[in-house]
């Protein structure tokens, strides 16, 4: 059994998003002979669509799906308490509120065991009453853990301006396969599925359709495009928690006069094949950490359009790959996109700088290896030398 031996815990609904892709491709891909893992998901009772667990156990994970009734069920520190007495677990890694929440009991409850807790901050994505609280109850776990990741710089710094530790906060950006997330695995053709000709401009975006991602400025902006480019067609790949934030997306849609032009396909599983169909990526939100759809799309050497939201900024690079917008600017995310169809030279080399950057910049085994490194940095163990890495498995679904 390695000396790190790590608890991945998380709460999310139905298909997860990007946090999820890389917890589990890195359970996936850890080596071994470095870190034993275990990986735990709490999953509302009332969710019957959760599909993470098929996509654990498919990938081989020691793996345990945790049911919860209610906002806290604190049946499950029970359940929790169980797998780590198990496994021997000496290292906790939380993703997200509630799974702070409960480390930070367990880090209470079990403090004779001498556990190690540490946090990924993806982002403070809620932006209501309720989620105020939450983030400022998160503040305060996580300034009491024993270190915390950061998936970008801007969000390194936001949770320092809020009095978490500098000096507990280490960024590691999110990473990517690009051998894997290449338009070598495009297996179908989307376009054909949608309708959509060929030589029609197709703008897409993918992720939850949630009111964070501020898709109403997305649909603006695409109404001013589609008044210089009517045969272009503008793609919402995703879903949310109901369908409610949709049918309001639906009706600006038909507002806004592009409803023959907006297509709603829902959730997509092969990814790859889904960016590999579009000429312009565009993300609109208002809150993210280091958003895995841009990685994504830059990967299938899609340029992106961006609004200057935490990592996204730092993923892209203003006029390198794609472009980098004020928020709420449907405008300004307009002209940019007019700016790539109306000229083809820099479309073409923004879309060899993207998939450049993420050969060179943004590869999953060297974010493997700083995580694993950064385990034994605060576990005080030493590393053994790394043996032969684990064939990829690209993990598509939501962001």
């Amino acid at each position: 059994m390695a000396d790190i031996r790590l608890l991945e815990l998380r709460s999310t609904y139905k298909w997860g998003g990007g946090p999820d892709k890389t917890i589990l491709l890195s359970a996936q891909q850890h080596d071994p002979a470095r870190v034993t893992v275990v990986v735990a998901y709490l999953r509302d009772v009332n969710d019957h669509e959760f599909q993470i667990t098929d996509m654990a156990r498919k990938r081989g994970l020691t793996y345990y799906e945790i049911l919860e009734n209610g906002k806290f069920d604190l049946k499950v520190l029970l359940k929790l308490r169980d797998i780590i007495v198990e496994h021997d677990i000496n290292l906790i890694h939380a993703h997200d509120y509630k799974t702070d929440f409960f480390g930070y009991l367990l880090k209470w409850w079990l403090r004779k065991r001498g556990l190690t807790f540490l946090s990924t901050q993806h982002a403070w994505v809620m932006t209501d009453a309720m989620g105020s609280l939450y983030q400022r109850l998160d503040q305060f776990i996580l300034s009491r853990f024993d270190h915390t990741i950061a998936v970008s710089e801007s969000t390194k710094q936001e949770m320092v301006a809020v009095g978490i530790p500098e000096s507990k906060i280490s960024v590691i950006h999110n990473g990517i396969e690009p051998h894997v997330w290449s338009s070598d695995q495009v297996t179908f053709d989307f376009r054909r599925e949608l309708g959509i000709s060929a030589d029609a401009p197709l703008i897409g975006y993918v992720g939850r359709i949630m009111p964070e991602k501020d898709l109403e400025t997305w649909l603006q902006a695409a109404s001013l495009v589609a008044k210089q480019y009517p045969q272009a067609r503008f793609v919402l790949v995703g879903e949310g928690r109901d369908g409610t934030f949709l049918t309001k997306l639906q009706e600006l849609a038909e507002s806004v006069g592009i409803s023959e032009n907006v297509l709603f396909p829902g959730y997509r599983r092969d990814l790859i094949s889904v960016y590999g169909a579009f000429d312009i990526f565009v993300l609109s939100s208002l809150r993210e950490g280091l958003p895995n759809s841009i990685l994504e799309a830059m990967a299938l050497g899609v340029p992106v359009v961006t609004t200057d939201v935490a990592g996204a900024k730092e993923l892209v690079v203003d006029g390198e790959a794609g472009f980098v917008v004020p928020q709420q600017s449907p405008v300004q995310l307009a002209n940019r996109v007019l700016e790539l169809l109306d000229n083809p030279e820099t479309l073409r080399r923004m879309q060899q700088a993207s998939r450049h950057r993420i050969e060179t910049e943004f590869s999953f085994a060297k974010r493997l290896d700083r995580i694993e490194k950064l385990y034994a940095k605060i576990l005080g163990v030493k590393l053994p030398e790394k043996t032969s890495p684990i064939p990829a498995v690209a993990l598509c679904g939501r962001n």
